[in-house]
């Protein structure tokens, strides 16, 4: 057994990325299990006497495994490219590629024994003691393909038995509330009752969604993939990080029927799990899980958010006020903490204004248009930094939420932005009149990263709409407020905040929102850090990018 840490005590990596892929290829015939924490972090403190009995069990003496800690002091950018959204957080690696990742606290040290033990028994020869090759590996998936193949034929096994046991808790579910008896229990006599072992993969992010799932026994794991795999350090059935846990009496998979997107995340076993499964086409026209319902299906996205435990309107608590005060505070006014009114521009004085060399008439103007700009350009900045869709229905009523949450002033100032860009009036941007405020700002794009940018019509046309062009302005400027606000509470600038942090500065609202998934903050977990940068797409509702 071998301890590698990454410290002037032991040894020291370079964490440039042939480094630690030098590392890898050293242990490729090895387990290798990486704790990546940081020294500020009490989470992080806390783990370590426990992660430290690990390593030193004598189980695991003799046994093919590489032990590490990863700091993320002075490199948090690489920290961040490897999938980590948490602090502490644990991640295994086998003939150099990365199989796991997911965050783990003082009281989530039960699951990385889990893993650890179900890692051992299935991937290292007992006889021999070395490492398992992955193509000699069986794997457990459940493909949503095939799925309604794969019924329990059990005794005491069967989907009726798990139906009785379960129908208050099923009548509950707000998707079964509003049924006919007649429709419920139809709706009922079409389930299945599906079994999968640890570690099946029951869903995958990206596939077209056709089923709702109810867990009846189990527990299951959120995955989802960030924009930085490595596709050398990455395999093909690498699900992403583990975001968060459903158990019992919980359901998934609503989000897909509901607004017809890809899923948004992975699904896979932590354990021997039992769902109830339902099909879309079981559902009633007038359910919303039928995917007929969908004109009206806004208030239905909301109340999902609500179940994962924020909705859009809790963003108004950083709106208005906040908003006014955070943009007076970023004015010059002798201290940005105690800015002083500037006579003849916060207030009806004149006697600055002939200090200012031009008339009044002519600067203001000017100083409006600059202002426009700057809006525009840090929404630029931010689709270049996350390539966001546009002409999807899901983002689009989302980002429509947003729009509604501005203050009046906002929505005024990005009418008059799309005004500015719209030169001819005709309500739509084009290509050219985008390219004019790039070329403008000096930005060096090409015509085809451009176009990237512009959804397509049914006409082949590629054009903003007014629609999308509010819509992309409300959701970069409630993300950029996002990140202001938490990179002012980031003293270390490490890119993370405790998740105590968070839910302080968010007013008591502590969990994350997302398709397919909940919260990566536990409630005995509030001393974990979050990647706050990650934290901010998914308040908004945005994919991991």
């Amino acid at each position: 057994m071998s301890l590698f840490v990454f410290n002037d005590l032991f040894l020291r990596f370079s964490l440039l990325h042939f480094r630690v892929r030098a590392l890898l290829e050293m242990n490729k015939d090895k387990l290798l299990v990486v704790k990546v924490f940081a020294p500020w972090c009490r989470a992080c403190k806390g783990l370590e006497p426990k992660f430290n009995a690990i390593v030193k069990d004598p189980k695991y003496k003799d046994l093919p495994i590489v032990w590490a800690d990863l700091t993320i002091q002075n490199q948090k950018d690489y920290v961040k490219s490897i999938g980590v959204v948490a602090l502490p957080s644990i991640q295994f690696y086998a003939q150099g590629m990365r199989e796991d990742t997911f965050p783990c606290g003082p009281s989530k040290v039960p699951i990385l024994k889990r893993k650890l033990s179900e890692f051992v028994q299935h991937r290292i020869d007992k006889e021999t003691r070395q490492l398992i090759l992955v193509e000699k590996q069986k794997k457990t998936t459940a493909t949503e393909t095939k799925v309604f193949g794969e019924v329990d034929k059990s005794k005491d096994g069967t989907a009726q038995s798990y139906i009785e046991r379960e129908r208050s808790n099923l009548r509950s579910i707000p998707y079964f509330t509003n049924m006919l008896e007649s429709e419920f229990e139809s709706v009922l006599s079409k389930a299945s009752l599906l079994t999968f072992e640890s570690g099946a993969i029951i869903m995958r992010e990206g596939n077209v969604g056709r089923t709702f799932y109810v867990i009846v026994e189990g527990e299951v794991e959120i995955c989802q993939k960030t924009s930085f795999e490595d596709p050398l350090t990455t395999p093909p059935t690498y699900l992403g990080t583990v975001i968060n846990r459903f158990v019992q009496g919980e359901y998934f998979g609503e989000r897909a029927l509901i607004t017809g997107e890809p899923r948004a995340a992975s699904i896979r076993t932590s354990s021997l799990t039992r769902c109830l499964v339902f099909d879309a086409q079981d559902f009633p026209a007038a359910c919303i899980l039928s995917g007929k319902s969908r004109v009206d299906a806004e208030s239905d996205i909301e109340s999902i958010n609500e179940k994962y435990g924020v909705t859009l309107s809790e963003i108004t608590t950083m709106n208005d006020n906040q908003y006014l005060e955070a943009q007076k505070a970023n004015q010059a006014r002798g201290s940005a903490n105690s800015p002083r009114p500037i006579d003849g521009v916060d207030n009806d004085s004149e006697d600055d204004v002939q200090k200012i060399g031009v008339e009044t008439d002519t600067v203001v103007p000017l100083l409006m248009r600059f202002k426009l700009i700057r809006l525009v350009t840090r929404c630029f900045d931010y689709m270049v930094e996350n390539t966001p869709r546009f002409g999807d229905q899901g983002a689009r009523r989302r980002r429509n939420m947003l729009v509604e949450l501005l203050s009046s002033s906002q929505q005024s100032d990005f009418n008059d932005a799309y005004n500015l860009l719209d030169a001819d009036g005709d309500g739509e941007i084009t290509l050219i009149e985008f390219r004019r405020l790039v070329d403008s700002i000096g930005e060096e794009k090409s015509d085809e990263e451009l176009r990237s940018y512009f959804p397509q019509k049914m006409d082949g046309k590629q054009v903003i709409s007014y629609e999308d062009f509010m819509g992309i302005m409300a959701e970069a400027e409630f993300y950029n407020l996002f990140l202001e606000t938490f990179r002012a509470l980031d003293k270390e600038d490490s890119g993370y905040l405790r998740a105590r942090d968070l839910n302080r500065v968010l007013c008591g609202v502590r969990d994350l929102i997302t398709d397919d998934r909940k919260s990566i903050i536990d409630v005995e977990d509030d001393d974990m850090s979050i990647d706050y940068e990650q934290f901010s797409k998914m308040l908004l509702g945005m994919a991991l990018k």
